[in-house]
Parts: structure tokens; C-alpha cells; sequence
């Protein structure tokens, strides 16, 4: 082979040569930046941070809500108390008007106490 041909024959295997390593170049630089964007969405995803602060925040008012249906339980419990000690009283009124002839009550009250 004459020394043209060779030349010439190198030519497009050098020009194959610098586009691969053109090619890789571009390929790293593209994996490069897909690690960047993985990385970023991998530290979005953990940065839970508000999420914290909000379930706190729900905590505390679940926390006040319950204490405020205990009082009010509480009150509602003290009144029914109340009201069957009124018709526990009731009931030994007419029970007693009852035996001393003044009504005939033939109902029973009472058992308020069970």
C-alpha cells in the first residue's frame, strides 16, 4: 500500500476514534447530571421537616379537643347524677304521699341508684 492510501484509509477510523470519544464524554456528562437530579430528589423526598411540625401541631390540638370532651363528659355525668338524685327524691315523695293515703300511685319509681 502506498503511504496516500494509508492516510487515507486512517482518516475516517481517526474520525470514528474522536467521535466515540466525543460520544463518552457527552454520555458521562449526561450521567453526571442524572445523578444531580436523583441525589435532589432523593433529599426532597426526606425533608420531612413540615410534615413533623404539622403532626405536632395536630397532636397538640387532638390533645386540647380530648381534655375538653373529658370536662365535658364530666359535667354532662355531674348533671345526670343530679337529675336521677332529683327523681330518686321525687320517688320517696310519693311513695311516702302514698302511704299516708293522700294519692293512689300505683307506679313504681325508683332503682335510680343501680
Amino acid at each position: 500500500m502506498k503511504p496516500l492510501q494509508l492516510g487515507l484509509s486512517l482518516v475516517p477510523v481517526a474520525i470514528i476514534v474522536i467521535a466515540l470519544i466525543g460520544w463518552v464524554v457527552t454520555l458521562r456528562g449526561n450521567i453526571d447530571a442524572a445523578l444531580e437530579s436523583i441525589q435532589a430528589l432523593q433529599e426532597s423526598q426526606y425533608d420531612d421537616t413540615g410534615m413533623v411540625e404539622r403532626v405536632q401541631e395536630l397532636d397538640i390540638e387532638m390533645a386540647d379537643k380530648v381534655s375538653d370532651i373529658v370536662t365535658r363528659q364530666a359535667v354532662v355525668e355531674n348533671e345526670m347524677r343530679q337529675i336521677m338524685s332529683d327523681h330518686e327524691g321525687f320517688a320517696d315523695v310519693l311513695r311516702e304521699l302514698g302511704e299516708a293515703g293522700y294519692i293512689t300511685e300505683r307506679r313504681a319509681y325508683g332503682n335510680y341508684g343501680d
